[in-house]
Protein backbone atom coordinates (compact mmCIF):
# COMPACT_ATOMS: atom_id res chain seq x y z
CA UNK A 1 0.00 0.00 0.00
CA UNK A 2 1.24 3.47 -0.90
CA UNK A 3 2.17 5.91 1.87
CA UNK A 4 -0.56 8.36 0.78
CA UNK A 5 -3.15 5.57 1.15
CA UNK A 6 -1.95 4.75 4.67
CA UNK A 7 -2.01 8.46 5.54
CA UNK A 8 -5.56 8.95 4.23
CA UNK A 9 -6.79 5.90 6.13
CA UNK A 10 -5.07 7.12 9.29
CA UNK A 11 -6.65 10.54 8.91
CA UNK A 12 -10.11 8.93 8.57
CA UNK A 13 -9.60 6.75 11.65
CA UNK A 14 -8.48 9.79 13.66
CA UNK A 15 -11.38 11.95 12.42
CA UNK A 16 -14.03 9.38 13.37
CA UNK A 17 -12.33 8.60 16.70
CA UNK A 18 -12.24 12.29 17.61
CA UNK A 19 -15.87 12.75 16.50
CA UNK A 20 -16.79 9.86 18.83
CA UNK A 21 -14.93 11.55 21.68
CA UNK A 22 -12.46 8.71 22.22
CA UNK A 23 -8.76 8.83 22.99
CA UNK A 24 -6.34 6.57 21.13
CA UNK A 25 -6.02 4.48 24.28
CA UNK A 26 -9.81 4.06 24.64
CA UNK A 27 -10.29 3.08 20.99
CA UNK A 28 -7.33 0.68 21.06
CA UNK A 29 -8.59 -1.06 24.22
CA UNK A 30 -12.18 -1.32 22.96
CA UNK A 31 -11.03 -2.68 19.59
CA UNK A 32 -8.58 -5.13 21.14
CA UNK A 33 -5.51 -3.43 19.67
CA UNK A 34 -2.32 -2.11 21.14
CA UNK A 35 -2.23 1.65 21.57
CA UNK A 36 1.05 1.86 19.63
CA UNK A 37 -0.49 -0.07 16.72
CA UNK A 38 -3.44 2.33 16.57
CA UNK A 39 -1.09 5.30 16.78
CA UNK A 40 0.95 3.93 13.86
CA UNK A 41 -2.25 3.44 11.82
CA UNK A 42 -3.36 7.01 12.48
CA UNK A 43 0.06 8.37 11.57
CA UNK A 44 0.05 6.38 8.34
CA UNK A 45 3.16 4.44 9.32
CA UNK A 46 1.40 1.07 9.07
CA UNK A 47 -1.68 -0.31 7.37
CA UNK A 48 -4.07 -2.32 9.58
CA UNK A 49 -5.00 -5.89 8.75
CA UNK A 50 -8.59 -6.46 7.61
CA UNK A 51 -9.60 -7.87 11.00
CA UNK A 52 -8.20 -4.76 12.71
CA UNK A 53 -10.14 -2.48 10.34
CA UNK A 54 -13.27 -4.45 11.19
CA UNK A 55 -12.57 -4.21 14.95
CA UNK A 56 -12.02 -0.44 14.68
CA UNK A 57 -15.21 -0.12 12.59
CA UNK A 58 -17.29 -2.08 15.11
CA UNK A 59 -15.95 -0.04 18.01
CA UNK A 60 -16.61 3.27 16.23
CA UNK A 61 -19.93 1.93 14.85
CA UNK A 62 -19.12 2.84 11.25
CA UNK A 63 -18.97 0.85 8.03
CA UNK A 64 -15.43 -0.46 7.29
CA UNK A 65 -15.67 1.07 3.81
CA UNK A 66 -15.28 4.46 5.53
CA UNK A 67 -11.58 3.72 5.82
CA UNK A 68 -11.06 2.80 2.16
CA UNK A 69 -8.53 5.06 0.48
CA UNK A 70 -9.20 6.65 -2.88
CA UNK A 71 -6.77 8.80 -4.81
CA UNK A 72 -9.23 11.53 -5.80
CA UNK A 73 -7.37 14.78 -5.46
CA UNK A 74 -8.32 16.67 -8.61
CA UNK A 75 -11.45 17.39 -10.61
CA UNK A 76 -10.21 15.06 -13.34
CA UNK A 77 -9.79 12.26 -10.77
CA UNK A 78 -13.40 12.77 -9.62
CA UNK A 79 -14.76 12.85 -13.18
CA UNK A 80 -13.02 9.63 -14.11
CA UNK A 81 -14.25 7.89 -10.96
CA UNK A 82 -17.79 8.80 -12.09
CA UNK A 83 -17.03 7.40 -15.56
CA UNK A 84 -15.72 4.20 -13.95
CA UNK A 85 -19.00 3.77 -12.04
CA UNK A 86 -21.09 3.57 -15.20
CA UNK A 87 -20.40 -0.05 -16.13
CA UNK A 88 -20.66 -1.83 -12.75
CA UNK A 89 -23.35 0.37 -11.19
CA UNK A 90 -25.16 1.99 -14.09
CA UNK A 91 -24.34 5.52 -12.94
CA UNK A 92 -25.25 7.90 -15.78
CA UNK A 93 -25.88 11.66 -16.22
CA UNK A 94 -29.49 12.83 -15.86
CA UNK A 95 -31.58 15.95 -15.82
CA UNK A 96 -31.82 19.00 -17.98
CA UNK A 97 -28.33 20.22 -18.69
CA UNK A 98 -27.08 16.89 -17.33
CA UNK A 99 -26.19 18.39 -13.96
CA UNK A 100 -27.12 15.32 -11.92
CA UNK A 101 -26.44 11.61 -11.92
CA UNK A 102 -28.63 8.61 -11.44
CA UNK A 103 -28.33 4.85 -11.52
CA UNK A 104 -30.09 2.83 -14.17
CA UNK A 105 -33.30 1.20 -12.88
CA UNK A 106 -31.68 -2.23 -12.55
CA UNK A 107 -29.20 -0.82 -10.06
CA UNK A 108 -31.79 -0.02 -7.40
CA UNK A 109 -29.45 -0.02 -4.42
CA UNK A 110 -27.20 2.66 -5.92
CA UNK A 111 -30.26 4.68 -6.92
CA UNK A 112 -31.51 4.38 -3.33
CA UNK A 113 -28.12 5.46 -1.96
CA UNK A 114 -28.05 8.55 -4.22
CA UNK A 115 -31.62 9.44 -3.22
CA UNK A 116 -30.87 8.97 0.49
CA UNK A 117 -27.64 10.96 0.22
CA UNK A 118 -29.51 13.79 -1.51
CA UNK A 119 -32.11 13.84 1.26
CA UNK A 120 -29.48 14.03 3.99
CA UNK A 121 -27.57 16.72 2.09
CA UNK A 122 -30.80 18.73 1.80
CA UNK A 123 -31.31 18.38 5.57
CA UNK A 124 -27.78 19.70 6.13
CA UNK A 125 -28.34 22.64 3.76
CA UNK A 126 -31.62 23.47 5.53
CA UNK A 127 -29.90 23.46 8.93
CA UNK A 128 -31.94 20.51 10.16
CA UNK A 129 -28.78 18.56 11.02
CA UNK A 130 -25.24 19.57 11.88
CA UNK A 131 -22.15 18.86 9.79
CA UNK A 132 -21.15 16.27 12.41
CA UNK A 133 -24.51 14.50 12.11
CA UNK A 134 -24.19 14.55 8.31
CA UNK A 135 -20.69 13.02 8.42
CA UNK A 136 -21.92 10.41 10.89
CA UNK A 137 -24.81 9.54 8.57
CA UNK A 138 -22.36 8.99 5.69
CA UNK A 139 -20.02 6.91 7.88
CA UNK A 140 -22.80 4.58 9.02
CA UNK A 141 -24.88 4.39 5.83
CA UNK A 142 -25.52 1.23 3.87
CA UNK A 143 -28.59 0.44 1.73
CA UNK A 144 -28.53 -3.12 3.06
CA UNK A 145 -30.80 -5.38 5.07
CA UNK A 146 -28.67 -8.02 6.81
CA UNK A 147 -29.97 -11.53 7.44
CA UNK A 148 -28.52 -14.30 9.59
CA UNK A 149 -26.90 -17.14 7.66
CA UNK A 150 -28.33 -19.57 10.22
CA UNK A 151 -31.90 -18.40 10.83
CA UNK A 152 -32.55 -16.20 7.80
CA UNK A 153 -33.98 -13.59 10.16
CA UNK A 154 -33.03 -9.94 9.94
CA UNK A 155 -30.09 -8.87 12.09
CA UNK A 156 -28.45 -5.54 12.92
CA UNK A 157 -25.66 -4.24 10.71
CA UNK A 158 -22.64 -6.12 12.10
CA UNK A 159 -20.59 -2.91 12.25
CA UNK A 160 -22.98 -0.10 13.12
CA UNK A 161 -25.62 -2.05 15.06
CA UNK A 162 -28.35 -0.31 13.05
CA UNK A 163 -31.15 -1.48 10.77
CA UNK A 164 -32.83 0.24 7.86
CA UNK A 165 -36.18 1.67 8.96
CA UNK A 166 -39.16 -0.42 7.80
CA UNK A 167 -40.46 2.50 5.72
CA UNK A 168 -37.11 3.03 3.95
CA UNK A 169 -36.39 -0.27 2.23
CA UNK A 170 -37.36 0.37 -1.38
CA UNK A 171 -34.24 -0.47 -3.37
CA UNK A 172 -32.37 -1.99 -0.42
CA UNK A 173 -30.18 -5.06 -0.89
CA UNK A 174 -30.66 -8.19 1.22
CA UNK A 175 -27.39 -9.76 2.36
CA UNK A 176 -26.87 -13.00 4.26
CA UNK A 177 -24.25 -12.46 6.95
CA UNK A 178 -22.05 -15.14 8.43
CA UNK A 179 -20.86 -14.09 11.86
CA UNK A 180 -17.13 -14.12 12.53
CA UNK A 181 -17.67 -17.12 14.80
CA UNK A 182 -19.56 -19.01 12.11
CA UNK A 183 -16.96 -18.07 9.50
CA UNK A 184 -14.19 -19.34 11.81
CA UNK A 185 -16.04 -22.65 12.29
CA UNK A 186 -16.35 -23.08 8.51
CA UNK A 187 -12.66 -22.20 8.05
CA UNK A 188 -11.68 -24.76 10.72
CA UNK A 189 -13.88 -27.41 9.10
CA UNK A 190 -12.38 -26.69 5.67
CA UNK A 191 -8.88 -26.89 7.11
CA UNK A 192 -9.63 -30.18 8.90
CA UNK A 193 -11.18 -31.63 5.75
CA UNK A 194 -8.17 -30.61 3.63
CA UNK A 195 -5.81 -32.25 6.14
CA UNK A 196 -7.83 -35.49 6.24
CA UNK A 197 -9.17 -35.75 2.68
CA UNK A 198 -7.08 -38.82 1.89
CA UNK A 199 -8.83 -40.73 4.69
CA UNK A 200 -12.15 -40.47 2.83
CA UNK A 201 -11.05 -41.99 -0.49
Amino acid sequence: MESWERKKMGDRIRAVRVRRGLTQKELAESAGLGESALRSYELGDRFPKERHIEAISRTLKVRPEVFTSHSIDTLDDAIHVLFDLERPFGLVPEGEGRSGVTAEPMKRALRKALRDWGSEHDRLAAGEITREEYEDWKDTYTPTVFRSAISGKEIDDPFTGRRLPEDDRDGAVNVTWESDTLRALFDDADKWHAEHKDEFK
